[in-house]
């Protein structure tokens, strides 16, 4: 196996969970379309900042988007136990109903015995811009629609979400209809997409919505019980 435990998504709940697991020594892959995104926040993250986080870490250096990115994403590529990759996962690698990693767009496959999905708002995102439709989770960053597809096919179901963005320093406001887990599908308690042995689920694809916080403390919560 490349890791013990691969999570999909660089966002607030899947970098707080790589960084506690690679904090206990665990050696992790965080997979995200793009790098340029890691721990990216929509809007400028205000404490509380919750005490042993990567985010009470950089928080108070800076609470905006670039600056907050560039500080946690130091961090995470600079952990001996964390291996940061740029892959648009398409598909999980299964033998039989139990995970063993994912496939990517891009080619690599990764393996792993655990695998997490924090993807966010990116499951058949649709953003709405003026008159403008994207499939995108938030501006400019790509969805993962075989992944969603493939998730489907698994026999998955989802729910319909809708998130609103505010315009914000010459960036405009916009509105995202996204897919997430359908209630029944996600064990809170142990964060397990129960269809697959091994698979877990973290942060706004189970959750629906939530503060920075709340992801924060999610990912952190998941990191204690893998």
């Amino acid at each position: 196996m490349d890791y013990e435990v691969l999570i999909v998504g660089g966002g607030f709940s899947g970098a707080e969970a790589a960084y506690a697991l690679a904090n206990r020594g665990v050696k992790v892959g965080l997979a995200t379309t793009s790098l340029d995104s890691v721990y990216l926040p929509f809007t400028p993250v205000q404490p509380p900042y919750p005490k042993g986080s990567l985010l009470a870490e950089v928080g108070p250096l800076s609470q905006r988007g670039w600056a907050l990115h560039s500080q946690a994403k130091y961090r995470l590529e600079n952990h001996p136990k964390i291996h940061l990759l740029q892959l648009s996962a398409t598909r999980l690698l299964l033998e039989g109903w139990r995970v063993v990693g994912i496939e990517s767009w891009e080619g690599p496959r990764k393996t792993a015995p655990k695998v997490v999905l924090a993807v966010g708002s990116f499951l058949s995102p649709k953003l709405y811009i003026g008159n403008v439709v994207e499939e995108a989770g938030r501006l400019s960053e790509a969805a993962y629609p075989d992944l969603y597809l493939h998730l489907q096919e698994l026999g998955f179901r989802f729910a319909p979400q809708t998130a609103e963005v505010a315009p914000q320093e010459g960036t405009p406001g916009y509105r995202v209809e996204y897919q997430v887990f359908a209630p029944g599908e996600w064990e809170a308690h142990t964060f397990r997409l129960p269809r697959v042995e091994g698979l877990y689920g973290v942060g706004l694809c189970v959750l629906g919505r939530g503060s920075y916080a709340q992801m924060v403390e999610e990912g952190m919560r998941l990191a204690k019980l893998l």
